[in-house]
Protein backbone atom coordinates (compact mmCIF):
# COMPACT_ATOMS: atom_id res chain seq x y z
CA UNK A 1 0.00 0.00 0.00
CA UNK A 2 2.77 2.87 -1.13
CA UNK A 3 -0.06 5.23 -2.39
CA UNK A 4 -0.93 7.81 0.44
CA UNK A 5 -4.63 7.04 2.00
CA UNK A 6 -6.41 7.75 5.34
CA UNK A 7 -8.08 6.16 7.67
CA UNK A 8 -11.43 6.96 9.10
CA UNK A 9 -12.34 5.44 12.34
CA UNK A 10 -15.72 5.57 13.30
CA UNK A 11 -16.42 6.11 17.09
CA UNK A 12 -19.63 8.28 17.66
CA UNK A 13 -21.72 5.14 18.48
CA UNK A 14 -23.75 5.53 21.88
CA UNK A 15 -23.69 1.50 22.40
CA UNK A 16 -26.84 1.08 24.41
CA UNK A 17 -26.53 -2.48 24.58
CA UNK A 18 -23.08 -2.19 26.60
CA UNK A 19 -25.44 -0.41 29.42
CA UNK A 20 -23.26 2.06 30.30
CA UNK A 21 -22.84 5.75 30.44
CA UNK A 22 -19.12 5.29 29.46
CA UNK A 23 -18.59 5.28 25.73
CA UNK A 24 -18.85 1.83 24.07
CA UNK A 25 -15.41 2.25 22.14
CA UNK A 26 -13.72 3.28 25.82
CA UNK A 27 -14.40 0.23 27.82
CA UNK A 28 -10.86 -2.05 28.51
CA UNK A 29 -10.13 -5.11 26.11
CA UNK A 30 -6.78 -6.84 27.53
CA UNK A 31 -6.34 -3.43 29.27
CA UNK A 32 -6.77 -0.80 26.22
CA UNK A 33 -9.84 1.05 25.46
CA UNK A 34 -11.06 -0.80 22.00
CA UNK A 35 -10.80 2.47 20.05
CA UNK A 36 -7.06 1.98 21.07
CA UNK A 37 -7.08 -1.10 18.64
CA UNK A 38 -7.63 0.28 15.26
CA UNK A 39 -5.92 3.75 16.29
CA UNK A 40 -2.47 1.38 16.67
CA UNK A 41 -3.65 -0.22 13.38
CA UNK A 42 -3.91 2.96 11.16
CA UNK A 43 -0.70 3.90 13.11
CA UNK A 44 1.38 0.38 11.64
CA UNK A 45 0.10 1.31 8.11
CA UNK A 46 0.87 4.77 7.63
CA UNK A 47 2.27 7.69 9.45
CA UNK A 48 -1.17 9.89 8.22
CA UNK A 49 -2.78 10.83 11.38
CA UNK A 50 -6.09 8.67 11.50
CA UNK A 51 -9.77 10.48 11.67
CA UNK A 52 -11.86 9.41 14.57
CA UNK A 53 -15.42 10.76 14.04
CA UNK A 54 -17.22 11.27 17.69
CA UNK A 55 -20.29 12.23 19.05
CA UNK A 56 -21.58 10.45 22.47
CA UNK A 57 -18.90 10.83 24.89
CA UNK A 58 -16.67 13.07 22.55
CA UNK A 59 -15.02 14.95 25.43
CA UNK A 60 -13.74 11.95 27.46
CA UNK A 61 -12.42 10.22 24.12
CA UNK A 62 -10.87 13.53 23.15
CA UNK A 63 -9.01 13.62 26.77
CA UNK A 64 -8.11 9.70 26.87
CA UNK A 65 -6.45 9.89 23.46
CA UNK A 66 -5.45 13.37 23.76
CA UNK A 67 -1.34 11.91 23.32
CA UNK A 68 -2.49 10.06 20.61
CA UNK A 69 -1.87 11.63 17.14
CA UNK A 70 -5.74 11.70 15.33
CA UNK A 71 -7.65 14.20 14.41
CA UNK A 72 -11.28 14.13 15.68
CA UNK A 73 -14.04 15.10 14.31
CA UNK A 74 -17.78 15.66 16.11
CA UNK A 75 -20.16 14.03 13.93
CA UNK A 76 -22.78 15.94 15.97
CA UNK A 77 -26.05 14.01 16.42
CA UNK A 78 -25.02 10.48 15.15
CA UNK A 79 -26.89 9.67 12.44
CA UNK A 80 -25.83 7.09 11.30
CA UNK A 81 -22.71 5.09 9.21
CA UNK A 82 -23.46 7.31 6.20
CA UNK A 83 -23.34 10.33 7.89
CA UNK A 84 -20.44 9.89 10.20
CA UNK A 85 -18.21 9.51 6.80
CA UNK A 86 -19.72 12.49 5.42
CA UNK A 87 -18.83 14.69 8.56
CA UNK A 88 -15.21 13.29 7.84
CA UNK A 89 -15.28 14.40 4.54
CA UNK A 90 -13.27 17.92 5.28
CA UNK A 91 -10.62 16.26 6.75
CA UNK A 92 -10.00 14.18 3.87
CA UNK A 93 -7.13 14.59 1.48
CA UNK A 94 -5.30 11.22 0.31
CA UNK A 95 -7.35 10.08 -3.16
CA UNK A 96 -8.80 7.56 -1.37
CA UNK A 97 -9.48 6.06 2.49
CA UNK A 98 -10.09 2.75 4.85
CA UNK A 99 -13.43 3.15 6.91
CA UNK A 100 -12.45 1.17 10.18
CA UNK A 101 -15.14 0.88 12.95
CA UNK A 102 -13.82 1.83 16.50
CA UNK A 103 -15.15 -1.47 18.07
CA UNK A 104 -13.96 -4.05 16.12
CA UNK A 105 -10.48 -4.61 17.47
CA UNK A 106 -8.86 -7.58 16.27
CA UNK A 107 -8.35 -6.63 12.84
CA UNK A 108 -5.15 -7.85 11.23
CA UNK A 109 -3.20 -5.82 8.83
CA UNK A 110 -3.22 -8.18 6.29
CA UNK A 111 -7.04 -7.78 6.42
CA UNK A 112 -6.77 -4.62 5.08
CA UNK A 113 -3.87 -4.85 2.54
CA UNK A 114 -5.89 -7.68 1.20
CA UNK A 115 -8.81 -5.06 0.41
CA UNK A 116 -6.71 -2.66 -1.20
CA UNK A 117 -4.95 -5.14 -3.67
CA UNK A 118 -8.61 -6.32 -4.64
CA UNK A 119 -9.51 -2.73 -4.84
CA UNK A 120 -6.87 -1.29 -6.56
CA UNK A 121 -6.64 -4.60 -9.01
CA UNK A 122 -10.80 -4.05 -9.97
CA UNK A 123 -10.70 -0.20 -9.84
CA UNK A 124 -13.42 -0.16 -7.55
CA UNK A 125 -15.32 2.80 -5.98
CA UNK A 126 -15.87 0.99 -3.02
CA UNK A 127 -14.67 -2.20 -1.66
CA UNK A 128 -15.28 -4.11 1.96
CA UNK A 129 -14.86 -6.89 3.69
CA UNK A 130 -16.90 -9.85 4.56
CA UNK A 131 -17.29 -12.70 6.71
CA UNK A 132 -19.31 -15.78 7.88
CA UNK A 133 -20.23 -16.92 11.02
CA UNK A 134 -22.80 -18.93 12.47
CA UNK A 135 -25.33 -18.56 14.00
CA UNK A 136 -25.31 -15.04 12.59
CA UNK A 137 -25.21 -11.96 14.35
CA UNK A 138 -27.04 -9.08 13.22
CA UNK A 139 -25.05 -7.85 10.82
CA UNK A 140 -25.93 -7.09 7.01
CA UNK A 141 -26.20 -9.38 4.59
CA UNK A 142 -24.56 -9.42 1.30
CA UNK A 143 -25.98 -9.78 -1.81
CA UNK A 144 -24.44 -11.20 -4.82
CA UNK A 145 -25.54 -10.91 -8.63
CA UNK A 146 -25.20 -13.75 -10.49
CA UNK A 147 -21.44 -13.58 -11.20
CA UNK A 148 -20.76 -13.13 -7.83
CA UNK A 149 -20.32 -9.25 -7.83
CA UNK A 150 -22.42 -7.79 -4.31
CA UNK A 151 -24.97 -5.58 -5.65
CA UNK A 152 -26.39 -4.37 -1.95
CA UNK A 153 -26.31 -4.94 1.14
CA UNK A 154 -29.53 -5.30 3.35
CA UNK A 155 -29.16 -4.66 7.41
CA UNK A 156 -30.93 -7.23 9.30
CA UNK A 157 -33.53 -5.26 10.46
CA UNK A 158 -34.49 -5.10 7.25
CA UNK A 159 -33.93 -8.08 5.59
CA UNK A 160 -36.89 -11.32 4.84
CA UNK A 161 -36.15 -14.40 5.91
CA UNK A 162 -34.09 -15.82 2.71
CA UNK A 163 -32.23 -12.92 2.88
CA UNK A 164 -31.71 -13.37 6.46
CA UNK A 165 -30.41 -17.08 6.12
CA UNK A 166 -27.16 -15.91 3.91
CA UNK A 167 -24.25 -16.41 5.51
CA UNK A 168 -21.81 -13.49 4.39
CA UNK A 169 -22.05 -10.97 6.40
CA UNK A 170 -20.43 -7.43 5.68
CA UNK A 171 -17.35 -6.19 8.01
CA UNK A 172 -17.85 -2.66 8.60
CA UNK A 173 -14.47 -2.35 6.87
CA UNK A 174 -14.53 -0.30 4.19
CA UNK A 175 -11.88 1.37 1.53
CA UNK A 176 -13.33 4.45 -0.40
CA UNK A 177 -12.50 6.24 -3.16
CA UNK A 178 -11.89 10.49 -2.44
CA UNK A 179 -14.10 10.69 -5.50
CA UNK A 180 -17.18 12.94 -6.27
CA UNK A 181 -18.80 9.41 -7.62
CA UNK A 182 -18.30 8.34 -4.14
CA UNK A 183 -19.26 11.58 -2.73
CA UNK A 184 -22.82 12.09 -4.80
CA UNK A 185 -23.68 8.67 -3.79
CA UNK A 186 -23.40 9.44 -0.22
CA UNK A 187 -25.11 12.72 -0.47
CA UNK A 188 -28.38 10.32 -1.93
CA UNK A 189 -28.20 8.11 1.47
CA UNK A 190 -31.62 8.59 3.07
CA UNK A 191 -32.95 7.29 6.22
CA UNK A 192 -35.60 5.26 4.67
CA UNK A 193 -35.16 2.42 7.40
CA UNK A 194 -36.92 1.23 10.85
CA UNK A 195 -33.49 3.49 12.32
CA UNK A 196 -34.05 6.31 10.64
CA UNK A 197 -30.77 6.35 10.16
CA UNK A 198 -28.43 6.89 7.00
CA UNK A 199 -26.27 3.39 6.31
CA UNK A 200 -23.19 3.61 4.75
CA UNK A 201 -24.02 0.09 3.31
CA UNK A 202 -26.69 1.85 1.50
CA UNK A 203 -23.63 3.32 -0.87
CA UNK A 204 -23.27 -0.45 -2.55
CA UNK A 205 -26.55 -0.80 -4.56
CA UNK A 206 -25.89 3.03 -5.41
CA UNK A 207 -22.36 2.52 -6.85
CA UNK A 208 -23.08 -0.87 -8.50
CA UNK A 209 -21.06 -2.43 -10.19
CA UNK A 210 -17.87 -0.47 -9.34
CA UNK A 211 -18.09 -2.21 -6.12
CA UNK A 212 -16.10 -5.34 -4.53
CA UNK A 213 -16.64 -7.79 -1.70
CA UNK A 214 -13.57 -9.76 0.08
CA UNK A 215 -14.42 -12.74 2.17
CA UNK A 216 -11.81 -12.96 4.59
CA UNK A 217 -11.41 -16.25 5.99
CA UNK A 218 -11.16 -15.90 9.60
CA UNK A 219 -14.48 -14.42 10.73
CA UNK A 220 -12.91 -14.04 14.41
CA UNK A 221 -10.75 -10.72 13.14
CA UNK A 222 -13.73 -9.07 12.17
CA UNK A 223 -16.24 -9.59 15.01
CA UNK A 224 -17.19 -6.61 16.71
CA UNK A 225 -18.18 -5.59 20.30
CA UNK A 226 -21.71 -5.30 20.51
CA UNK A 227 -22.43 -6.01 24.44
CA UNK A 228 -20.45 -7.33 27.41
CA UNK A 229 -20.84 -10.80 26.59
CA UNK A 230 -18.88 -9.95 23.16
CA UNK A 231 -16.51 -8.04 25.03
CA UNK A 232 -15.82 -10.89 27.23
CA UNK A 233 -15.70 -13.07 24.33
CA UNK A 234 -12.99 -11.27 22.53
CA UNK A 235 -10.96 -10.62 25.49
CA UNK A 236 -10.43 -14.49 25.93
CA UNK A 237 -9.78 -14.82 22.28
CA UNK A 238 -6.87 -11.92 22.12
CA UNK A 239 -5.55 -13.41 25.53
CA UNK A 240 -5.41 -16.96 24.04
CA UNK A 241 -3.42 -15.26 21.05
CA UNK A 242 -1.09 -13.22 23.30
CA UNK A 243 -0.29 -15.98 25.35
CA UNK A 244 -0.10 -18.76 22.22
CA UNK A 245 3.25 -16.55 20.76
CA UNK A 246 4.61 -16.55 24.00
CA UNK A 247 4.80 -19.87 25.00
CA UNK A 248 5.99 -20.68 21.44
CA UNK A 249 8.75 -18.18 21.97
CA UNK A 250 9.99 -20.25 25.43
CA UNK A 251 8.20 -18.77 27.79
CA UNK A 252 6.26 -20.94 30.64
CA UNK A 253 2.46 -20.70 31.70
CA UNK A 254 1.39 -22.57 34.70
CA UNK A 255 -2.31 -21.97 34.12
CA UNK A 256 -2.83 -20.07 30.67
CA UNK A 257 -6.63 -19.08 31.63
CA UNK A 258 -5.07 -17.31 34.56
CA UNK A 259 -2.59 -14.90 32.76
CA UNK A 260 -4.03 -11.34 31.42
CA UNK A 261 -1.93 -9.69 28.96
CA UNK A 262 -1.44 -6.45 27.52
CA UNK A 263 -0.73 -6.79 23.46
CA UNK A 264 1.96 -4.41 24.48
CA UNK A 265 3.85 -6.77 27.09
CA UNK A 266 6.85 -8.35 26.51
CA UNK A 267 8.30 -11.56 28.18
CA UNK A 268 11.54 -13.33 27.45
CA UNK A 269 12.48 -17.00 26.82
CA UNK A 270 12.71 -19.41 30.10
CA UNK A 271 10.57 -16.58 32.20
CA UNK A 272 7.83 -18.63 34.44
CA UNK A 273 4.53 -16.73 34.72
CA UNK A 274 2.13 -18.05 37.61
CA UNK A 275 -1.91 -18.42 37.77
CA UNK A 276 -3.24 -14.69 38.40
CA UNK A 277 -0.76 -12.44 37.07
CA UNK A 278 -1.81 -9.14 35.08
CA UNK A 279 0.86 -8.05 32.77
CA UNK A 280 -0.22 -4.97 31.46
CA UNK A 281 0.60 -1.40 29.50
CA UNK A 282 4.52 -1.77 28.53
CA UNK A 283 5.82 -4.20 30.46
CA UNK A 284 8.71 -6.11 29.59
CA UNK A 285 9.95 -9.22 31.42
CA UNK A 286 13.42 -10.25 31.29
CA UNK A 287 14.79 -13.71 31.09
CA UNK A 288 14.56 -16.24 33.28
CA UNK A 289 12.22 -14.44 36.13
CA UNK A 290 9.73 -15.63 37.92
CA UNK A 291 6.28 -13.66 38.08
CA UNK A 292 3.39 -14.18 40.09
CA UNK A 293 0.98 -15.63 41.34
CA UNK A 294 -1.42 -13.20 42.12
CA UNK A 295 0.95 -9.92 40.57
CA UNK A 296 -0.52 -7.15 38.90
CA UNK A 297 2.30 -5.30 36.80
CA UNK A 298 1.87 -1.85 34.66
CA UNK A 299 3.82 -0.90 32.51
CA UNK A 300 7.02 -2.36 34.75
CA UNK A 301 10.47 -3.39 33.79
CA UNK A 302 11.64 -6.92 35.17
CA UNK A 303 15.24 -7.86 34.80
CA UNK A 304 16.50 -10.85 34.41
CA UNK A 305 16.40 -13.81 37.01
CA UNK A 306 13.97 -11.05 38.91
CA UNK A 307 11.08 -12.22 40.76
CA UNK A 308 7.89 -10.87 41.72
CA UNK A 309 5.04 -12.46 43.59
CA UNK A 310 2.14 -11.55 45.23
CA UNK A 311 2.70 -7.71 44.83
CA UNK A 312 1.73 -4.70 42.46
CA UNK A 313 4.27 -2.79 40.38
CA UNK A 314 3.27 0.29 38.68
CA UNK A 315 5.93 1.63 36.33
CA UNK A 316 8.33 -0.08 38.26
CA UNK A 317 11.85 -0.73 37.70
CA UNK A 318 13.14 -4.46 38.89
CA UNK A 319 17.08 -5.30 38.76
CA UNK A 320 18.92 -8.21 38.17
CA UNK A 321 18.05 -11.40 40.78
CA UNK A 322 16.25 -9.12 42.83
CA UNK A 323 13.22 -10.15 44.54
CA UNK A 324 9.81 -8.45 45.08
CA UNK A 325 6.83 -9.41 47.40
CA UNK A 326 4.77 -11.20 48.81
CA UNK A 327 2.76 -8.11 49.36
CA UNK A 328 4.71 -5.25 48.16
CA UNK A 329 3.68 -2.24 46.11
CA UNK A 330 6.24 -0.53 43.52
CA UNK A 331 5.32 2.56 42.26
CA UNK A 332 5.88 5.45 39.58
CA UNK A 333 9.38 6.12 39.90
CA UNK A 334 10.45 2.96 41.87
CA UNK A 335 13.86 1.50 40.71
CA UNK A 336 15.48 -1.84 42.55
CA UNK A 337 18.83 -2.51 42.03
CA UNK A 338 20.30 -5.79 41.56
CA UNK A 339 19.97 -8.73 43.96
CA UNK A 340 17.78 -6.42 46.58
CA UNK A 341 14.66 -7.15 48.60
CA UNK A 342 11.18 -5.42 48.81
CA UNK A 343 9.42 -7.87 51.17
CA UNK A 344 6.18 -8.06 52.93
CA UNK A 345 3.87 -5.13 52.91
CA UNK A 346 6.37 -2.57 51.99
CA UNK A 347 6.01 0.45 49.29
CA UNK A 348 8.16 2.20 47.81
CA UNK A 349 7.75 5.58 45.12
CA UNK A 350 9.78 7.81 43.24
CA UNK A 351 12.99 6.29 44.60
CA UNK A 352 15.71 3.95 43.62
CA UNK A 353 17.14 0.88 46.08
CA UNK A 354 20.46 0.06 45.77
CA UNK A 355 22.33 -3.30 44.90
CA UNK A 356 22.02 -5.49 47.46
CA UNK A 357 19.83 -3.48 49.60
CA UNK A 358 16.78 -4.97 51.57
CA UNK A 359 13.65 -3.69 52.74
CA UNK A 360 11.83 -6.88 54.11
CA UNK A 361 8.80 -5.88 55.87
CA UNK A 362 6.35 -2.74 56.70
CA UNK A 363 8.25 0.07 55.61
CA UNK A 364 7.36 2.83 53.51
CA UNK A 365 10.23 4.13 50.76
CA UNK A 366 9.10 7.24 49.23
CA UNK A 367 11.48 9.90 47.50
CA UNK A 368 14.33 8.37 48.54
CA UNK A 369 17.83 7.09 47.37
CA UNK A 370 18.95 4.03 49.28
CA UNK A 371 22.68 2.44 48.95
CA UNK A 372 23.86 -0.59 48.39
CA UNK A 373 23.54 -3.26 51.23
CA UNK A 374 21.24 -0.73 53.45
CA UNK A 375 18.63 -2.53 55.58
CA UNK A 376 15.59 -1.02 56.28
CA UNK A 377 14.09 -2.19 59.30
CA UNK A 378 9.98 -3.07 59.95
CA UNK A 379 8.09 -0.04 60.28
CA UNK A 380 10.36 2.73 59.14
CA UNK A 381 9.41 4.64 56.91
CA UNK A 382 10.89 8.31 55.25
CA UNK A 383 8.48 11.11 55.98
CA UNK A 384 8.51 13.12 52.63
CA UNK A 385 5.52 15.09 52.89
CA UNK A 386 4.64 18.72 54.63
CA UNK A 387 1.37 20.49 54.65
CA UNK A 388 1.18 23.44 52.60
CA UNK A 389 5.06 22.87 50.40
CA UNK A 390 4.11 21.57 46.81
CA UNK A 391 7.54 19.43 46.46
CA UNK A 392 8.62 16.45 47.95
CA UNK A 393 11.37 16.11 50.30
CA UNK A 394 14.43 13.54 49.06
CA UNK A 395 16.06 11.14 51.89
CA UNK A 396 19.65 9.86 51.34
CA UNK A 397 20.71 6.32 52.82
CA UNK A 398 24.29 5.53 52.33
CA UNK A 399 25.47 2.48 51.46
CA UNK A 400 25.52 -0.46 54.27
CA UNK A 401 23.57 1.69 56.71
CA UNK A 402 20.90 0.27 58.98
CA UNK A 403 17.55 1.74 59.31
CA UNK A 404 15.92 0.51 62.60
CA UNK A 405 12.25 -0.96 63.05
CA UNK A 406 9.27 1.95 63.53
CA UNK A 407 12.16 4.71 62.72
CA UNK A 408 10.81 8.11 61.29
CA UNK A 409 13.49 9.63 58.72
CA UNK A 410 12.10 13.44 58.01
CA UNK A 411 12.82 14.59 54.87
CA UNK A 412 15.10 16.62 54.00
CA UNK A 413 17.58 14.04 55.41
CA UNK A 414 20.56 12.39 54.58
CA UNK A 415 22.07 9.03 56.26
CA UNK A 416 25.97 8.27 55.78
CA UNK A 417 27.38 5.41 54.44
CA UNK A 418 27.22 2.58 57.22
CA UNK A 419 25.32 4.52 60.16
CA UNK A 420 22.83 3.09 62.16
CA UNK A 421 19.48 4.93 62.96
CA UNK A 422 18.20 2.95 66.00
CA UNK A 423 14.38 1.81 66.59
CA UNK A 424 11.92 4.03 67.16
CA UNK A 425 13.89 6.86 66.38
CA UNK A 426 12.68 10.27 64.74
CA UNK A 427 15.48 11.85 63.21
CA UNK A 428 15.35 15.11 61.77
CA UNK A 429 19.03 16.09 61.25
CA UNK A 430 21.69 14.02 58.99
CA UNK A 431 23.30 11.60 60.18
CA UNK A 432 27.30 11.24 59.25
CA UNK A 433 28.80 7.84 58.02
CA UNK A 434 29.05 5.29 60.75
CA UNK A 435 27.67 6.83 63.30
CA UNK A 436 24.39 6.09 65.69
CA UNK A 437 21.96 8.29 65.95
CA UNK A 438 18.80 8.23 68.65
CA UNK A 439 16.80 10.38 69.17
CA UNK A 440 13.92 8.75 71.19
CA UNK A 441 12.48 9.69 74.80
CA UNK A 442 14.03 7.71 77.52
CA UNK A 443 12.28 4.90 79.19
CA UNK A 444 10.70 5.59 82.62
CA UNK A 445 9.57 2.21 84.85
CA UNK A 446 6.95 3.47 87.47
CA UNK A 447 6.76 0.51 90.07
CA UNK A 448 3.59 -0.82 91.04
CA UNK A 449 1.96 1.92 88.97
CA UNK A 450 -0.63 -0.76 87.62
CA UNK A 451 -1.46 -2.48 90.37
CA UNK A 452 -5.17 -2.41 91.52
CA UNK A 453 -6.11 -0.12 93.93
CA UNK A 454 -7.56 -2.01 97.35
CA UNK A 455 -11.16 -0.76 98.15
Amino acid sequence: MEDPFDIVILAAGKGTRMRSSRPKVLHLLCGLPLLAYPLRLARNLTSREPIVVVSHGKDEIRETFASWPARFVDQGEPLGTGHAVLAARSALSAPRFFVLPGDVPLVPPQALQTLWARHREKQALASFLTLELFPPPPYGRVIRDEGGRPKKIVEAPEASSEELAIRELNAGIWLLENHPAVWEALAQLAPENRKREYYLTDLVALLYPRVEAVLWPNPEDLTGVNDRVDLARLESLLRERILTEWMREGVTLVDPHAVYPSPDARVSPDTLIFPGTFLLGQTEIGPRCQIGPYSYLVDAKVSEGARVWFSVVEAGEIGPMAQIGPYAHLRAGAKVGARARVGNFVEVKASRIGEGAKALHLAYIGDAEVGARANIGAGAITCNFQPGKAEKFRTEIGAGAFIGSNACLIAPIRIGEGAVVGAGSVVTEDVPPYALALARSPQVVKPGWARPKEE
